[in-house]
C-alpha cells in the first residue's frame, strides 16, 4: 500500500469542490462521463481552456478518425493443410475415419478386403432377417454385429469402429458405414490412378 508523502491536513482541496454540494459534483460527474462517449478507432487531443468568469480549468476532447497503413500481405492460394471435411452423413463421416487410419498405418488394401467380406456376412440373409426384423431389440442386433465382427477376424480399426458404433445404439448404420467406405475407396483409387496416368 502507498504512504503520502505529506500528512491529511496539508492536503490541498480547491475551493470550488468545498464550495459545491456533493450532489452537484455527483450530478456534473455523472454528465461528464456520458457526453465523452467515444468510438473505438479514434485519437483523442485535449485542448485546456481558461474561462475568465470562474478559476476552472476544462479539458474538452476532439474526435480525430484514426488512419492506419495496414500491411499487405500476399495470401497463398493453396494451403498446405487442407480443412478438415464435414460429413452431413454420419455413416460418411465414420467412413472417411475408418479410411484415413487404414491409410496412416498403410493397411489401406487390407481394411478394403475386411470391410467387402464384412459386407459380404451382413447380406447373409440369416444375418440380414436379424437385424431387418422389428422383433429383435437394438441391442440383440448390435450383438449380432458385433459377434460378426469378432469372428471374421477382421482388421482391428475395423472390429473397434463397429464396437464403437453398436456400443452407442448405432448398429444401424454400420453396414451403410461400410458401403460408404467402399465408395469412399473407389474414388481414391480412381483419383490415384488418374494421377499416375496423367490424365
Amino acid at each position: 500500500m502507498e504512504t503520502f508523502s505529506s500528512s491529511v491536513s496539508t492536503l490541498k482541496v480547491p475551493s470550488t469542490l468545498l464550495s459545491t454540494p456533493s450532489r452537484e459534483l455527483l450530478h456534473q460527474f455523472k454528465t461528464s462521463h456520458q457526453t465523452h462517449k467515444l468510438s473505438p478507432q479514434t485519437h483523442l487531443h485535449s485542448t485546456t481552456t481558461t474561462t475568465t468568469t470562474t478559476t476552472t480549468k476544462t479539458t474538452s476532447f476532439t474526435q480525430k478518425p484514426l488512419t492506419l497503413s495496414t500491411p499487405s500481405f500476399s495470401i497463398p492460394t493453396k494451403t498446405l493443410f487442407s480443412s478438415p471435411n464435414l460429413h452431413k452423413n454420419p455413416a460418411s463421416g465414420y467412413a472417411a475415419a475408418l479410411l484415413d487410419i487404414a491409410q496412416c498405418n498403410r493397411t489401406l488394401d487390407l481394411v478394403h478386403k475386411d470391410v467387402k467380406m464384412f459386407l459380404q456376412l451382413l447380406h447373409n440373409k440369416q444375418v440380414q432377417a436379424v437385424l431387418e426384423s422389428p422383433f429383435v431389440g437394438l441391442e440383440e442386433k448390435g450383438q449380432v454385429v458385433k459377434l460378426v465382427a469378432q469372428k471374421g477376424r477382421f482388421n482391428k480399426h475395423l472390429i473397434s469402429l463397429v464396437k464403437m458404433l453398436v456400443g452407442k445404439s448405432k448398429a444401424g448404420i454400420v453396414k451403410e458405414m461400410l458401403e460408404e467406405f467402399g465408395r469412399i475407396y473407389s474414388e481414391l483409387c480412381g483419383a490415384n490412378q488418374r494421377l499416375l496416368t496423367g490424365l
